[in-house]
């Protein structure tokens, strides 16, 4: 069983979130150990201390917001023009995610999309940010059209964004494996019906594992 853990600091931002459908399902989402999630819109204001003394004690941090006018929330902004440069010990060489909604299509966020403009323009200034910190930056996660989600794709959504807060980068995947490995192990103990899953999982994965090594010795007789 894996045991490395993450520590995941998840900063959330929405200009209404106490109504928004799509962030009260990131939240839930994000009830698992290991992670904490901070509400900006919450907060009068941001004492400083406090801010860091979070950012210290995190391996990861994922920036989770709505697009708002191809930007980050007012919210955001502020917290950013506060705390990023005080922040630069505290967050060199860490990771860094990005966990974004809209109410328009992600297809239309590309080249002969309607929106005319890609996810990557759109975040440039928070990847130079990162890149600034030399921060590893971990694949985006785009939840769209939640409301228009069938409840299989809310499903695989969470297991999505599940990963991309827990899973040792770079996100292989074997480690994908490791991943379900791990979460099916923790539900055995409450659900004991589970276990031949856990079962065909980990022999599947001896069989891949076997296949590798094959194709791996026949790459190196060529």
């Amino acid at each position: 069983m894996n045991t490395f853990m993450t520590k995941t600091l998840v900063i959330a931002s929405h200009p209404n979130y106490q109504h928004s459908l799509s962030q009260r399902f990131f939240a839930e989402s994000a009830k698992i150990p290991d992670v904490t999630l901070h509400f900006l819109d919450q907060l009068d204001q941001f004492i400083l201390a406090d801010e860091l003394a979070l950012l210290a004690d995190c391996d990861r941090l994922i920036l989770q917001f709505p697009l708002y006018w191809y930007s980050v929330p007012a919210k955001m902004k502020a917290w950013i023009d506060t705390i990023w440069t005080e922040a630069k010990p505290l967050l060199t060489g860490k990771e860094i995610g990005f966990a974004i909604s809209t109410g328009v299509a992600a297809k239309e966020f590309q080249l002969g999309g309607n929106e005319q403009i890609s996810f990557n323009e759109i975040l440039r200034p928070q990847l130079r940010m990162a890149q600034k910190y030399h921060m590893t930056v971990l694949p985006l996660i785009v939840l769209d059209q939640f409301m228009y989600k069938t409840e299989t794709q809310k499903r695989r959504f969470v297991v999505d964004y599940q990963q991309l807060l827990t899973m040792p980068y770079p996100f292989s995947f074997d480690q994908k494996q490791q991943w379900f490995a791990d979460r099916l192990h923790s539900l055995i103990e409450v659900k004991p019906q589970l276990a031949p899953l856990l079962t065909q999982l980990e022999e599947n994965r001896e069989l891949i594992q076997d296949l590798d090594e094959a194709l791996d010795s026949l790459e190196e007789s060529l």
